[in-house]
């Protein structure tokens, strides 16, 4: 499989830690996936929580899909954490239904 024209961003959505992004592109192109992504490697990382992120999209239905890959990926991610990772994982768990995740208007 040939890297996606694109894959230098993604990568950078993923591991650029230090600066905030905003991820602009057209529909089904992977924006969730890859902010799900990011979201995961802030938390495993111990950078942030959670309770600290805000994630913005366009629809509640973006909104929710996020949320859920988050749950999937958060519990996915526990069974293979040091223990120091899944402490920050549990702790995200908690702080999921709360998450300021959502629209441009209810932000």
């Amino acid at each position: 499989m040939s890297p996606l024209a694109d894959q230098s961003a993604r990568d950078r959505i993923r591991t650029d830690l230090e600066h905030t992004l905003i991820v602009e592109a057209a529909a089904g192109t992977g924006k969730t996936t890859e902010l799900v992504h990011r979201v995961m490697s802030l938390l495993l990382s111990g950078k942030t929580t959670l309770a600290r992120i805000v994630a913005v999209t366009f629809t509640e239905k973006a909104a929710g899909e996020m949320k859920l890959r988050l749950r999937t990926e958060i519990e996915k991610a526990r069974g293979r954490a040091s223990a120091e990772e899944r402490e920050r994982l549990v702790l995200a768990l908690e702080e999921l239904e709360e998450a300021h995740i959502g629209t441009i208007h209810g932000f």
